[in-house]
């Protein structure tokens, strides 16, 4: 069996899925690559298949979209530990085995993340993003801190579902919301992941999506109306703030406004 199972969406990606597919083949440690595409044209699936490499399982076929993509990879993951990357972002290798590292070491530990390294198209690191220490409350209320590619999870926590795939920009917010619930969750402080802020990155194509349906999701966990306006509330000078400095790629005003929410949450519960 893999220690880890690294699932990856793909359609259209040839430009950067290389760099994608070499840095998951760097890891030092047992693993399985799953590249689920989603029947890319541009040449995605002759560089997938000119690849020399054991531990790449791939396949290309028509999908109903990127949710459906990682959860077919998710069912296929035998590894120990899960990793999701997209085809457009890379791994760095001495974060990720230091992550694998905390879980191997601390079997309390059900997930870690770490930061993420912010590039442009062509690949230059231009900051690092490093999200503040897990809260699960926090990341219900605030959301947006925790940079999901970032995260390695056991593969029991799987039990608790997969992604709901009537969400088309929240769907990972969902998940770990669910799968990280009640459960101990570590942050270390390198880079676990290097995540490509480009024109066509679907973060950047339309950032307002993932902002709508987090609060809807949000809204699910709500115990009460109240919660449910507070919520509706906090996100409303969440976007006040995101429309002076705007949410992607995160930075210091975003995490501050993360805070500013959190604490008025705590004043007003």
């Amino acid at each position: 069996m893999p220690r880890l199972s690294v699932i990856t969406p793909a359609l259209d990606q040839v430009r950067y899925i290389e760099e994608t597919l070499d840095s998951v083949a760097s890891l030092p440690v047992d693993h399985e690559h799953i590249v689920v595409d989603g029947g890319s044209t541009d040449g995605t699936v002759d560089l997938l298949r000119r690849r020399d490499d054991p531990s790449l399982r791939w396949t290309s076929e028509r999908d109903r979209g990127q949710t459906d993509a990682v959860n077919k990879g998710l069912r296929r993951a035998a590894g120990k530990y899960v990793g999701w990357i997209n085809a457009d972002d890379a791994y760095v290798v001495a974060g990720v085995m230091r992550a694998i590292e905390r879980l191997e070491t601390e079997a309390g530990v059900a997930a870690v993340y770490g930061a993420m390294e912010i590039t442009d198209e062509n690949g230059r690191v231009t900051r690092t993003y490093r999200p503040a220490r897990f809260n699960w409350t926090r990341y219900l209320w605030i959301g947006d801190y925790v940079p999901t590619t970032a995260i390695l999870f056991r593969r029991s926590l799987l039990e608790r579902g997969l992604l709901d795939e009537t969400f088309r920009d929240a769907a990972d917010y969902d998940f770990y919301l669910r799968l990280l619930h009640g459960v101990r969750v570590d942050r270390i402080e390198a880079p676990v992941v290097r995540f490509r802020y480009h024109a066509d990155s679907k973060t950047a194509r339309d950032p307002a999506l993932g902002q709508r349906e987090a609060l809807e999701v949000r809204q699910r966990w709500a115990r009460s109306p109240r919660d449910a306006a507070l919520m509706r509330g906090v996100d409303a000078a969440k976007q006040r703030v995101f429309a002076i400095a705007p949410p992607w790629p995160p930075g210091r005003l975003v995490t501050r406004a993360a805070d500013l929410g959190y604490r008025l949450r705590d004043r007003v519960t």
